[in-house]
C-alpha cells in the first residue's frame, strides 16, 4: 500500500511529492497514505454526476466508519490514525467538507469560504502535524492555517476550472456583480474575475504567514520539507499575479521548483523563529473553529 499511496501522491500532487522527498521514508509513506485517503474522497465527490460514482463517496465513508474496513486505502489510513492518535474531529470535518461539494452551494461570505477551506484542507494540516511529530499543544493551529492558505491558492488558481464544473468558491458578498459560471467563463469578464483571484491570494498570505511561523514546532530534521512545500505553494499564487491571468491553470515547472528549493536551502534560517510564536486565534480561527 505504501507504494500505491506514493504513486497517487506523485501523480496528483506533484508539489507535495517533490517536497515530501525531503522527509524520511516512514514519514513520507504515512503522509502519502493520508493524501490517498483525502484523494479518494475528493475524486468521488468530483465525479458525483457520473452514474458509476453515484454512491461511491457514501460507500467510502460508510466503509471507513465501520469497525472493519474492506477499502484498502481506508485500512491503511486507519492504521496511521491509530499509530499517531489522529484527531477524529479533523477526520469527520474533512469528510463533511468534501461531502458538501456533492450539493454544492456558493459561499455567501468569507466566513463560509474559510470554514470550507478549514474542512477540506485545514483539517489535513492538523492531521499532518502529528505525522511530522509536531506534537506541541499549539502546533495544530498553525498547521491548519497552512492548509487553509494552500486551499485558497487552489481556489484562486482553479476559478475557471471550477466554473466548468458549475462551482464558484468566490463568496457572493465579495462579488461586485452576481456572476454565474457562464459569466466567469466569458473572457470579457477576465479583469473582474482576476480581481477576485488577487483578493483570495492576498487573503492566503495571512494564513501562509501564520502557517510558516508554526514551523517552529516541527522537529529540525523535518522543517525544511515543510518550508519547501509551503513556499512552493505560495509561489503559485505569486505566479498567478505575475501572469495577470486566470484563463489557464498555473503551476511551477520542475526547474522552478529546484531553483526555489536551492534558494530556500541557503535562506531557511531566516524563516525559522527562535521563540515560540503566539497564534492569532481571534482573527484566523474564530470564524470557523468551535473547539480549542
Amino acid at each position: 500500500m505504501d507504494q500505491i499511496a506514493k504513486q497517487i501522491l506523485k501523480k496528483n500532487a506533484k508539489t507535495f511529492y517533490f517536497a515530501g522527498l525531503l522527509l524520511d521514508k516512514t514519514t513520507l509513506n504515512d503522509a502519502a497514505i493520508l493524501y490517498a485517503f483525502c484523494r479518494q474522497l475528493d475524486d468521488a465527490a468530483d465525479h458525483i454526476n457520473d452514474a458509476n460514482y453515484q454512491n461511491k463517496l457514501e460507500n467510502i465513508i460508510n466503509d471507513f466508519n465501520q469497525n472493519e474496513s474492506d477499502n484498502e486505502i481506508n485500512i491503511a489510513f486507519k492504521k496511521i490514525q491509530k499509530k499517531y492518535d489522529l484527531n477524529n474531529i479533523f477526520i469527520q470535518d474533512l469528510i463533511k467538507g468534501v461531502a458538501s461539494d456533492i450539493q454544492f452551494k456558493q459561499p455567501e461570505n468569507l466566513k463560509e469560504l474559510i470554514n470550507y477551506c478549514y474542512q477540506v484542507a485545514g483539517t489535513v494540516g492538523g492531521l499532518m502535524s502529528k505525522i511530522i511529530s509536531a506534537n506541541h499543544p499549539s502546533a495544530w493551529k498553525f498547521a491548519i492555517d497552512l492548509g487553509i492558505a494552500m486551499q485558497l491558492t487552489n481556489i484562486s488558481r482553479d476559478i475557471v476550472e471550477d466554473a466548468k464544473m458549475n462551482r464558484i468558491y468566490i463568496p457572493k458578498d465579495m462579488m461586485k456583480h452576481n456572476m454565474n459560471c457562464k459569466d466567469i467563463l466569458n473572457t470579457e469578464n477576465h479583469d473582474e474575475v482576476f480581481g477576485y483571484a488577487k483578493q483570495l491570494i492576498k487573503l492566503a498570505e495571512n494564513y501562509y504567514q501564520s502557517g510558516m511561523s508554526g514551523i517552529y514546532f516541527i522537529p529540525s530534521e523535518k522543517r525544511f520539507a515543510i518550508l519547501v512545500a509551503a513556499n512552493l505553494y505560495q509561489a503559485i499564487g505569486k505566479k498567478i499575479l505575475n501572469t495577470n491571468s486566470v484563463s489557464k491553470r498555473i503551476y511551477l515547472s520542475k526547474f522552478e521548483k529546484i531553483i526555489k528549493m536551492i534558494k530556500l536551502f541557503f535562506q531557511q534560517k531566516q524563516f525559522y523563529l527562535t521563540s515560540e510564536p503566539d497564534h492569532n486565534t481571534q482573527d484566523l480561527h474564530q470564524p470557523y473553529l468551535n473547539f480549542s
